[in-house]
């Protein structure tokens, strides 16, 4: 199996993390590494053969990964993708046979946009580099699953738990809740949601410690909140071996695939990221 990692012929550094998120990954999993140069139309740099074959790289490109990947034992495979974007070029790479997920840098406004729009279509899950998490070698010690009750939240437990053993981590299960005081009317009074979050906070933990039992899973647990999803996300506690798992339902509306809630918690997340897929809703 082999991680894709996406990249610009431009590329200059390290992609906003994609290229040591991915080395480090591809050495947890025990995976292979390809580097999927991006061509959309207008690209300026675009690699062009003659005979039919993969194109070799280039050269501004090539030095950003040896730069990055210098001194690991890491073998690269390079390939080029082409399609009218970057999210289609990304997710027809995705459909080849062996690729286990692709791995993209952050985005400069950390929105994720990209990664979101792959994550919509991709058969793989998408995995965005955040935080200080892309160091080649580095171990992943720690798989959060951002748990949120919903019907996709089994489907996203299993598939945390999954790169946890995968990774030799421990699996933590956390949600992450807003202190909405904006909605609360001034007459009632601010303290009047802190019973809403105590009850929410009662209920999903006890939805948490549930679906552990049903997967037979073991893993710490935690419920959240903050005066935003940013001090929501950071209120949990992350380390530089922390690796998050999010997801949401396939094929529906984009709103409805990720939510409001899961791509606030994606933007927030101060580590590295997993977008996987849920079960289907049928509501």
């Amino acid at each position: 199996m082999t991680l894709l990692v996406g990249l610009s012929p431009e590329a200059r550094d390290d992609a906003g993390g994609a290229i040591g998120l991915a080395a480090r990954l591809a050495g947890a999993w025990d995976e292979d590494l390809t580097v999927a140069v991006v061509v959309t139309p207008g690209t300026e740099t675009d690699p062009a053969t003659a005979d039919g074959g993969d194109p070799e790289p280039p050269a501004i490109a090539h030095a950003a990964v040896d730069g990055v990947l210098a001194g690991t034992d890491l073998a690269v495979r390079w390939t080029t993708v082409r399609g009218r974007s970057v999210a289609d070029a990304l997710v027809e790479a995705a459909g080849a046979d062996g690729v286990s997920a692709i791995v993209l840098g952050t985005d400069p406004d950390r929105s994720g946009r990209i990664a979101v729009r792959v994550a919509r279509s991709s058969p793989v899950p998408v995995v965005l580099a955040r935080g200080t998490g892309a160091a080649p070698g580095m171990p992943v010690t720690r798989v959060t699953c951002a748990f949120d009750g919903t019907t996709a939240s089994s489907a996203v437990l299993a598939a945390a738990a999954d790169l946890a053993r995968r990774s030799s981590a421990t699996l933590r299960v956390a949600s992450f809740a807003v202190r909405r005081r904006a909605a609360i009317p001034p007459e009632v009074g601010l303290d009047a949601e802190e019973p809403v979050i105590a009850e929410w906070s009662e209920q999903i933990g006890a939805a948490q410690k549930a679906a552990l039992a049903e997967q037979g899973l073991e893993a710490e647990t935690g419920v959240h909140a903050g005066a935003g999803w940013d001090e929501a996300v950071h209120a949990a506690g992350w380390t530089a071996g922390d690796l998050l798992v999010v997801g949401g339902t396939p094929g529906a509306a984009t709103r409805f695939f990720l939510g409001d809630r899961v791509g606030a918690i994606l933007a927030a997340a101060p580590v590295p990221a997993v977008i996987v897929r849920g079960e289907r809703s049928d509501g």
